[in-house]
């Protein structure tokens, strides 16, 4: 039981954005209109819970090509899969030192709050 948990911990910690194959054509055409707000609507929305998405170097010997657009992309695919037509307060910090977390030797991630607005 005790390595079931390491492992999957583990696992875990490696995961990134979600994988495209798992979209349907629906998905994958709606990823594309996934709006990206600066300030909240000025109509009524429902909250789905925060989104995130990542743009990894996973290779300690290669020179990282990691952007905030693969990490938006990421960002928007899980919003997508959650029923979401827009993120609001999105927020994105690179992070040039190993992280430990996600396996990545440089990263950029972005968060936000998947929103459906009506």
């Amino acid at each position: 039981m005790r390595y079931t948990l390491c492992l999957a911990f583990f696992l875990a910690g490696c995961m990134s954005n979600q994988r495209i194959e798992t979209l349907t054509p629906q998905q994958r055409e709606a990823v594309l209109h996934v709006q990206i707000l600066e300030k909240p609507p000025s109509g009524e929305y429902d909250s789905l819970g925060v989104v995130s998405g990542l743009s990894c170097n996973r290779n300690k010997f290669q020179a990282p090509k990691i952007s905030e657009d693969e990490a938006m992309q990421g960002l928007r695919i899980e919003a997508t899969k959650r029923g979401a037509t827009a993120v609001m307060n999105t927020f994105c910090q690179t992070n040039s030192d190993t992280d430990w977390r996600n396996n990545c030797w440089a990263s950029v991630k972005c968060v936000g709050d998947a929103i459906k607005v009506h």
